[in-house]
């Protein structure tokens, strides 16, 4: 005999026994975190040098489990890193051609001895950023193409890096997006590649007020914005039907990971509401341990 459950009650209890703090996204999504740049690091030209995005390779692997796509991203580089003494493989590029979903704040700070994420803007905390999107590349005809979706994470001085990037490439674009957009909104800018990374020569900005050990350097990330885009360019870039549904689909499933912040009271006194680190996230090297 089937049991009829009445749907407020399913709405109502729905997540209430949850055991973990975490709001995790519903499938594989390797986290893209920035390199900084090391002008000691010259001779290899490449984004240990210049600065860029790498991902761990055993993420890349669940995705490519998920998605069935190769699991050598076209145009990207392995690299081998280490930390403390585990040694570990990435996929890296200076660039990346990329299409964002959403994108979400917040802040860092210590909590019983362990970094958490708490609410945007917490007083004493340090600021974070992730961009979920889908990750282009060129294929051999070189027209872009999705491979998958990713994320994009950064804390400290790059996050406005970040921030003014996507501001930027959306300004740029929206003239040309709303003359081939009729019924034109915001949300359709989320419809067309941009590149991201760096660009061009290795460039250095300050991280912050100089210290006893020394001023502190970051490569900043920034978008590429050709200087003869025009409509027909940009048309060019639009991702098609198939990937805006596909994105509209990711949306849908990563609406709680995007808003989770959104609804945390900022951190106070000894109460603090936070959220664990999700296990796709591969932690960006604290700034504090740049070493040039």
């Amino acid at each position: 005999m089937a049991i009829n459950v009445p749907q407020k009650a399913k709405d109502a209890m729905s997540g209430s026994m949850q055991t973990r703090s975490a709001v995790e996204l519903p499938f594989p999504c390797p986290a893209f975190y920035v390199i900084n740049g090391n002008p000691e690091l010259e001779a290899l030209q490449n984004s240990l040098y210049f600065g860029g995005w790498a991902a761990n390779n055993e993420n890349i692997k669940k995705t490519t489990e998920k998605w069935d796509v190769p699991e050598k991203i076209p145009g990207m580089y392995e690299l081998k890193r280490s930390k403390g003494d585990k040694t570990y493989f990435v996929q890296s590029a200076r660039s990346i051609a990329f299409a964002p979903i959403g994108m979400r704040m917040y802040s860092s700070i210590e909590v019983n001895g362990v970094e958490r994420r708490v609410a945007p803007f917490t007083k004493g905390a340090s600021p974070g950023i992730q961009v979920l999107g889908i990750l282009g590349h060129k294929n051999e005809q070189r027209q872009l193409q999705a491979w998958a979706p990713v994320m994009l994470t950064a804390s400290g001085y790059q996050v406005s890096h970040i921030q003014r990037s996507f501001e930027t490439w959306r300004k740029a674009i929206m003239p040309h997006v709303k003359k081939l957009i009729p019924d034109y909104t915001d949300s359709v800018l989320n419809l067309f590649w941009m590149y991201i990374g760096t660009f061009g020569d290795m460039a250095q900005v300050p991280a912050g007020p100089p210290r006893r050990d020394g001023q502190k350097y970051i490569t900043p990330i920034r978008p590429y914005v050709p200087d003869d885009l025009d409509e027909k360019k940009v048309e060019s870039l639009f991702v098609g039907e198939g990937i805006a549904n596909f994105m509209a689909d990711i949306h849908e499933e990563a609406k709680e990971w995007l808003t989770v912040f959104s609804k945390m009271q900022q951190a106070a006194s000894q109460q603090v509401v936070h959220e664990d680190a999700t296990p796709f996230d591969e932690p960006p090297p604290p700034e504090d341990d740049i070493p040039f």
